[in-house]
């Protein structure tokens, strides 16, 4: 190949490297990932379903089925992929997640078609 043809390959041969690099090489280690969680569990687990829907595993079927506990007496039989993550800490009933953010203050800032919040408009655009 003459050198005029490696410099026109060259930008072409550096983008596909940085694909792989930036794109198909982290999506695979993500997929492989949760091939190993949806693999690993077990009876017990508190687990969130893609769908966002927190409950415990209480049967684990050989054909991919698991069954989740998400309320007394109502179990979900869902596919083995609908497993998104093994969670920890599950909010307790009526608990919220983010209770450790949440503050009885209100902002300082007017509220939309309030008086102040006209005269600091107007104020601006003059």
């Amino acid at each position: 190949m003459s050198p005029e043809v490696l410099g026109q390959l060259l930008p072409i041969l550096v983008l596909v490297l940085l694909l792989y690099l930036l794109v198909i090489r982290p999506a695979r280690r993500r997929a492989h990932k949760v091939s190993q969680l949806q693999q690993a569990l077990s009876v017990g687990d508190e687990v969130m379903l893609t769908s966002g829907i927190f409950g415990t595993v209480t049967e684990v079927s050989a054909d991919d089925r698991i069954h989740v506990s998400v309320a007394d007496g109502v179990v979900l039989t869902c596919h083995r992929g609908a497993i998104a993550e093994i969670v920890r800490d599950v909010p307790a009933e009526g608990e919220s997640a983010y209770a450790a953010d949440e503050t009885d203050e209100t902002p300082d800032t007017p509220e939309i078609g309030s008086d102040e919040s006209h005269d600091r408009n107007s104020r601006g655009a003059n």
